[in-house]
């Protein structure tokens, strides 16, 4: 298991997950020249591996195989052992079955991927703390146990609130996950930087406390507000709606509209019932839609009364 201080190329996902895992095996690794890259499983097309320094060896951390194009994740493995490079080290957690698919073999993995569905394995956290443990020390023990804690949307340690506040900021700036994995595998306190984007976060805090205060009860479990020109953390905003007893929550807001190639104030349904299935609904009732998934369909700011009676109808049933 020594190998693994080999590894001098990370692939991660950009999830709290992934940048704290992304620590601990940075500081396991003990250098500071090792690159990393954060991405998604739907966006690894984007990296270039023939960019990297030569004869890399790889892990991949919290990175799962595009489920929507396994294609994708294949072509991404081939153009990194087209360049040269080696991959050592699947630290995953999502489907083992994928991997083996994608990879053909796992001779010669010092970490192999696990499947979290057949397991009690949940997290990249949990499977580096399972088959590295032994070679962390306290600080590394305490980003691990964090990682895993924040697959689970638990973000009250003290690595986890640090790297949720500093991300969702400006979730979209993977530099700002690079500083982070590098600064808190070293250190457990936040540099300046890091503080400043932190104090960015608690704006946004104060954001959903004004959305909040403005919220309209539609009736049925069904929760209005609108976030329309602010900054918001939609996860944290849409977790509180559903714990304070909200059973779907209409978001009125910015978002992409790939038809139109431009952000346009939609309304978003989003429901955290399993059970309820928000896009069927909307789509059998032959309203059009903007995109979404079973527990979350975007549609038109035209649309939305149409959508939520539809919605109101489900609930009833």
């Amino acid at each position: 298991m020594s190998q693994i201080k080999n590894v001098n190329q990370i692939v991660a996902t950009g999830s709290v997950d992934g940048v704290l895992t992304t620590a601990a095996l940075l500081r396991l690794i003990g250098e500071t020249n090792v690159g990393v890259e954060f991405t998604q499983a739907f966006e690894v097309v984007k990296l270039d591996p023939i960019k990297w320094e030569p004869n890399r060896n790889v892990a991949f951390v919290d990175l799962a195989v595009n489920n929507q194009d396994h294609a994708m994740t294949a072509a991404f493995v081939a153009k990194i052992r087209d360049a040269g490079h080696k991959i050592v080290a699947v630290i995953d957690e999502h489907s083992r079955e994928d991997w083996f698919e994608i990879l053909g073999k796992f001779d010669g993995l010092i970490v192999e991927p696990v499947s979290q569905a057949f397991g009690d394995i949940k997290s990249s956290g949990a499977l580096m703390k399972s088959r590295l443990g032994d070679l962390l020390d306290a600080h590394g023990v305490e980003l691990v146990d964090s990682a895993e804690a924040g697959d689970r949307m638990n973000f009250a340690t003290h690595f986890g609130a640090i790297a949720n506040q500093a991300v969702k900021s400006n979730i979209g700036d993977n530099t700002r996950r690079v500083h982070l994995a590098y600064h808190l595998a070293f250190n457990r306190e936040p540099d300046e930087k890091i503080q400043s984007w932190v104090a960015e976060y608690n704006e946004i805090l104060k954001n959903h406390k004004a959305i909040l205060a403005a919220k309209m009860d539609l009736g049925d479990g069904i929760v209005r507000v609108d976030a329309t020109g602010q900054s918001v953390d939609v996860t944290s905003l849409m977790a509180g709606l559903y714990k304070s007893g909200a059973v779907v929550v209409v978001l009125i807001g910015e978002a992409f509209n790939k038809a139109e190639g431009r952000k346009t104030v939609q309304a978003s349904f989003g429901t955290s019932d399993k059970n309820l299935d928000l896009l069927t609904c909307v789509k059998e009732a032959s309203i059009p839609m903007i995109g979404g998934f079973a527990q979350k369909v975007n549609v038109a700011l035209e649309q939305e009364s149409s959508a939520t009676e539809v919605i109101r109808k489900l609930l009833k049933s």
